[in-house]
């Protein structure tokens, strides 16, 4: 009888434990992460659900997080962002990210980091249905915050999204022909930037990586 009921008082102290020392979004999902090595990352983070070549991923308090590791290090960390899961981009990259507490929207970081963000899309007409395309922003950083750069995703599904979508292509579509669209040359040149800019101004930001050399579609 002694011995099950100290079982029961060992699983009950280790659950409380592992309860306790339960990682946050905020501790993962962070600057300070990146450039640490797998093993830390996973003491913090946890073991991972799943690992796809470099990249491994996590669920931390409900949310998805994708850390890429190259080299033995982190390089990259991206954060699924949901209503309950939002990113405090100023633990990356200061006061060139918006301040947390709302939404993370295109325009509300290019408000803050001054602009300069270069637009890409998997694609934008006849898309097939293998999955939900994407429209990308992708910020340089300069030296003050360690030339890290950012990638804001958005995913082509709400009305928002595709409405934004749908203004940018127009504008091509227009001006270059249905080619340019269809074969996503705005992938290879930024002349059409400041259009995707105002159209996904006020659109969610689905998901945002941050790193280096980060990948958005070329051409």
């Amino acid at each position: 009888m002694n011995k099950v009921l100290f079982s029961l008082l060992a699983s009950t102290l280790a659950m409380s434990l592992n309860t306790a020392h339960a990682a946050s979004v905020a501790e993962v999902f962070t600057g300070d992460m990146l450039g640490t090595n797998q093993r830390y990352f996973e003491s913090v983070a946890g073991i991972p659900r799943e690992s796809n070549g470099n990249d491994h991923h996590f669920k931390v308090q409900g949310c998805d997080i994708t850390a890429t590791v190259e080299g033995g290090k982190v390089s990259k960390l991206r954060l699924e962002l949901t209503p309950k899961c939002q990113a405090d981009l100023t633990q990356f990259v200061g006061t060139y990210a918006p301040a947390p507490g709302n939404p993370l929207t295109v325009g509300a970081f290019t408000a803050s980091s001054g602009g300069g963000l270069s637009f890409s899309a998997d694609c934008l007409s006849m898309c097939g249905n293998a999955a939900d395309p994407s429209v990308y922003a992708h910020w340089e950083g300069p030296h003050a915050v360690g030339f890290r750069e950012v990638l804001l995703e958005v995913v082509l599904v709400s009305d928002a999204a595709l409405d934004a979508s749908g203004q940018w292509e127009s504008h091509m579509r227009k001006a270059e022909g249905d080619d340019y669209v269809m074969e996503t040359r705005f992938n290879c040149d930024q002349k059409y930037a400041s259009i995707a800019q105002k159209a996904f101004e006020n659109v969610p930001v689905t998901a945002v990586t941050i790193g280096s050399e980060l990948k958005a579609p070329g051409c």
